[in-house]
C-alpha cells in the first residue's frame, strides 16, 4: 500500500516525527485478517517556512531513516516485519527518470515563502479602489508579512498564497504517479494559518482533478479515497504583546475554521440545507483541553522549536487507522466521499502523566510490544553490544567484527537516529500532559518499561543483557542454518535477531504489555 501523506504547516511536521519512531519500531496498519500489511509513505511538507526547527527535526529523522531502511532492505517494498520495515520514499524516489524534483521531503512553494504578503498579490500594481479593497482585508502587519516564516495565523494569508499548489511541480508529478489503490491523507492543524488554509486546498485540487486536462489518472484521483487529521488546540504560548499569536485567539479561530470546513469540505446534507457532500473519506479530529507547557512565541523569526507532545503521538496513530480501514468501507464517487468516517480519540486513563498502559486497548494492541522491542533494541546497542562482538551470535556467519561500529550504517542509527529518538522520548517526558512510556534513568532492562512489571520469582529469571545474549545467540544459530541472511547482511542480521528475538523475551519477562 502506497500513502501520500500531506503534512502542512509546523504541525503536520510535528505528527510526523512520531510517525517515524512508530515505523522504526515496526508497527505496521493491519489488513482485513489483521495481519500486517507492506506499506511506503511518501512524505510531502507544505510549509513555507523552511527555517522551522520542527520541520528540520523531522526531515532529518526521515533521511536517516531512509538510509537505515535501505541497509536493512534495499528498494524492497513487500517488507511488512521488523525495525524500519515500512518504507518511506520522496515524491522524487518515484517519479520517473528525467523529473526535476530534486530529493527532498519539502514541497516547493513557488517563490512564495521568498515575498511579502503585499508583493504576492502585487498590492503596489493595483489601483486606488483594489488597493483600498486589499488593505480592508488584510491588515498591515499581514500585508508587510515575508512568507518564509509562514502564515503566521492568518489562513487568510495562506488561503490566498497557496492556492500556487496546483500550478506546482510536485503536484503534477505527484497526480501523475497516483495510482488506483494509493490513498492520500492531510495532516494539519485548524488554530494557526498554514495548516487551516492549506488542508481545504489541497483537497479542493485532489477533488477537481477530474477538471485538469494538464494531469494524468484523473479519474483516480478525483475519487482517491482521503482521509484527513485535523488538529484543535492542545499547545500553550506565551503570552507576547509584539506577536500576532494568542492563546486568546485559538478557539475562536477553531471555531470560524470548522463552520467553513463544515459547510464546504466535511458536511453532510441535514437538515435541509443544501450542503456540499463530504470530501473527505475518514476524518480525524484531535486536541486537548489541557494546555501544553508554555512554549515561547515565536511567530516564525526565531525557528520555532516546540517541545513534543502527546497530541502528536496519538495523531501519527490515526494515519495508521485510517491505513487499516478496509477498501470495502470507503467509497467515493464524482469526488464525494459516500458515508465517510468521522473518529474523534480518547484515553483509557485521564491522567496528567501517561504510559503505553493508559491508552484504549485497540492502540495497545497494535503499538505497544513493537515500541517496547525497539526500546530495549536501542538499550542493547548503546550500552552492551560493543562489550558482545566477538562472542556468541557476532561470530556467526556474517560475522559482526569491531569494524562494524565504524560503519555509516551503525552511525547513522546510533549517533543519529537514536539520539533523536532519545531526545523525542526526553521532550514528551517534560511537556504536559507528560508521556513517560519508558525510564531514561536507568540502563537495566528490567525496569526500562514504565507501568509494565517485569516478571519474577523462584524460577523466572529477570530479563537483562546476559540473558539477552543468549537468546540472540540460540536464535542465530537457527538463522544459521538456513543461510537466513547470505554472506554479506550483517546489518539486517543485528537488527531482524534483535527483532525476533525481543519478540519472544518480551512475552516471557513482562507483565501486561497490552
Amino acid at each position: 500500500m502506497r500513502l501520500f501523506l500531506f503534512l502542512v504547516g509546523g504541525t503536520g511536521s510535528r505528527v510526523m516525527r512520531p510517525l517515524v519512531m512508530q515505523l522504526a519500531a515496526g508497527v505496521h496498519p493491519v489488513d482485513a485478517s489483521g495481519k500486517p500489511a507492506p506499506l511506503e509513505v511518501v512524505p510531502i511538507i507544505v510549509d513555507p517556512h523552511k527555517a522551522n526547527e520542527d520541520l528540520k527535526r523531522t526531515d532529518n529523522m526521515m533521511r536517516w531513516y531512509k538510509q537505515i531502511r535501505k541497509s536493512l532492505y534495499g528498494d524492497a517494498t513487500d517488507v511488512t516485519h521488523g525495525f524500519f520495515s515500512a518504507k518511506i520514499s520522496s515524491l522524487a524516489d518515484i517519479v520517473p527518470d528525467g523529473s526535476t524534483l530534486t530529493d527532498s521531503f519539502l514541497f516547493n512553494m513557488n517563490g512564495v515563502e521568498s515575498k511579502k504578503f503585499k508583493e504576492f498579490i502585487h498590492y503596489s500594481t493595483l489601483d486606488s479602489g483594489n488597493q483600498a479593497l486589499a488593505s480592508m482585508m488584510f491588515s498591515d502587519y499581514q500585508l508587510d508579512t515575508k512568507m518564509d516564516i509562514g502564515f503566521v495565523g492568518s489562513p487568510n494569508i495562506g488561503s490566498v498564497a497557496l492556492n500556487e499548489f496546483k500550478d506546482s511541480e510536485e503536484f503534477r508529478q505527484f497526480s501523475n504517479v497516483f495510482q488506483k489503490g494509493d490513498r492520500i491523507f492531510i495532516v494539519s492543524s485548524i488554530f494557526g494559518g498554514t495548516g487551516a488554509a492549506g488542508y481545504p486546498i489541497i483537497v479542493k485540487n485532489i477533488r477537481n482533478a477530474g477538471n485538469n486536462a494538464s494531469i494524468n489518472n484523473r479519474g483516480d484521483l478525483r475519487d482517491a479515497f482521503i482521509g484527513a487529521l485535523t488538529v484543535l488546540p492542545y499547545f500553550n504560548v506565551q503570552q507576547d504583546s509584539k506577536s500576532p499569536i494568542s492563546r486568546a485567539d485559538f478557539i475562536s479561530k477553531t471555531k470560524s475554521a470548522l463552520f467553513y470546513y463544515h459547510d464546504n469540505l466535511t458536511g453532510l446534507r441535514q437538515g435541509g440545507r443544501d450542503l456540499p457532500l463530504s470530501k473527505i473519506n475518514a476524518c480525524y479530529y484531535l486536541g486537548d483541553e489541557v494546555p501544553s507547557n508554555p512554549y515561547f512565541n515565536d511567530p516564525g523569526g526565531n525557528g520555532q522549536r516546540n517541545d513534543a507532545h502527546v497530541v502528536e503521538y496519538v495523531g501519527a496513530l490515526s494515519i495508521l487507522d485510517f491505513l487499516s480501514i478496509p477498501d470495502d468501507q470507503m467509497k467515493s464517487q464524482g469526488g464525494n466521499a459516500v458515508n465517510p468516517i468521522y473518529k474523534e480519540y480518547g484515553l483509557c486513563n485521564d491522567k496528567m502523566t501517561l504510559t503505553l498502559r493508559d491508552f484504549g486497548l485497540s492502540t495497545r494492541q497494535l503499538v505497544n510490544k513493537q515500541l517496547i522491542k525497539f526500546h530495549l533494541a536501542y538499550m542493547y546497542l548503546t550500552n552492551q553490544f560493543r562489550n558482545d562482538i566477538g562472542r556468541g551470535y557476532t561470530e556467526d556467519k556474517p560475522e559482526i567484527t569491531s569494524g562494524f561500529l565504524s560503519t555509516s550504517f551503525f552511525s547513522t542509527l546510533t549517533a543519529d537516529f537514536f539520539v533523536g529518538y532519545r531526545q523525542w522520548l526526553k521532550e514528551l517526558a517534560g511537556n504536559h500532559r507528560s508521556f513517560k512510556p519508558f525510564n531514561l534513568e536507568t540502563t537495566k532492562l528490567s525496569d526500562a518499561i514504565n507501568g509494565v512489571e517485569a516478571k519474577s520469582g523462584f524460577f523466572k529469571s529477570a530479563i537483562d543483557y546476559k540473558t539477552m545474549l543468549g537468546a540472540l545467540n540460540r536464535d542465530s544459530q537457527l538463522a544459521s542454518k538456513s543461510n537466513k541472511y547470505g554472506g554479506d547482511k550483517v546489518a539486517l542480521k543485528l537488527l531482524d535477531l534483535l527483532d525476533t528475538t525481543l519478540d519472544k523475551l518480551v512475552d516471557e519477562k513482562f507483565v501486561g504489555i497490552v
